[in-house]
């Protein structure tokens, strides 16, 4: 049921080009729908979480998928993922906007680090390295290349330009932190957890990160930004307890 529901929500939310390549979009919806089940399927086996606090295993997997999808079947092509080094001189700009909303997020998480548990060494390692990696993979990585042979990068996106698969990403992205599937993969109906202030952050994080996508073509800044941002906010919590 899970990968179902996410599966039919790409394709609802790329419901502009259907018309145009119904088989292209049918590829990216069970891509993402796929992507799902194979992040949660440790959370549903606990075993394959080997007694740890975090999910490094779903990550894994997901991350295996997204690299199956581009160099085994090769759906989408490593350039369209964006799996290519930052273009010249585009760090200029983007290292002093990820600098400072880096450094935002951590004197946020610093000041209410009291009103959050304290982070585990294990916390702090797995934001270093596990989302960053697999999400961006997914999101602004094959999810948008995919899309990206349907929706042409013409849509204006803060002095970049991206494409309607970008924007689904980010949508994708916002939603998937809020929306669970109670009992495992069989339950039929979602749980919504979003709170107003959740849904700001996911949407001001996930267009940061397609933004930096777009402005310097590589999918792997996109990464770094992310873990980045998540080192920050542990980091923050993490301090002078």
């Amino acid at each position: 049921m899970n990968g179902i529901f996410w599966g039919l929500l790409c394709l609802l939310l790329c419901a502009p080009g259907w018309a145009r390549a119904p088989r292209l979009l049918a590829r990216a919806a069970l891509v993402y729908g796929l992507g799902e089940v194979v992040l949660m399927a440790p959370i549903w086996a606990p075993a394959l979480l080997f007694a740890l606090q975090f999910n490094w295993m779903g990550k894994l997997l997901s991350t295996l998928l997204a690299l199956g999808v581009i160099y085994g079947l090769r759906w989408v092509s490593p350039a369209e993922v964006g799996l290519a080094r930052p273009q010249p001189g585009s760090w200029r700009v983007v290292g002093l906007v990820v600098g400072a909303l880096a450094a935002w997020q951590f004197f946020e998480a610093f000041g209410a680090r009291h009103h959050h548990p304290a982070p585990t060494a294990e916390a702090l390692w797995f934001q270093l390295l596990a989302p960053g990696i697999a999400e961006e993979l997914v999101f602004r990585g094959v999810l948008p290349g995919m899309l990206g042979q349907v929706f042409p990068r013409n849509l204006p996106f803060f002095g970049v330009r991206t494409s309607w698969g970008g924007v689904v990403g980010v949508v994708l992205f916002v939603l998937a932190h809020g929306i669970a599937f109670r009992g495992g993969p069989l339950q039929g109906w979602p749980q919504v957890h979003f709170t107003p202030g959740e849904v700001a952050d996911k949407l001001v994080m996930g267009s940061l990160f397609l933004w930096v996508r777009e402005r310097t073509g590589s999918c792997y800044a996109a990464m770094a930004t992310h873990n980045l941002m998540n080192t920050c906010l542990a980091v923050g919590h993490a301090l002078l307890r």
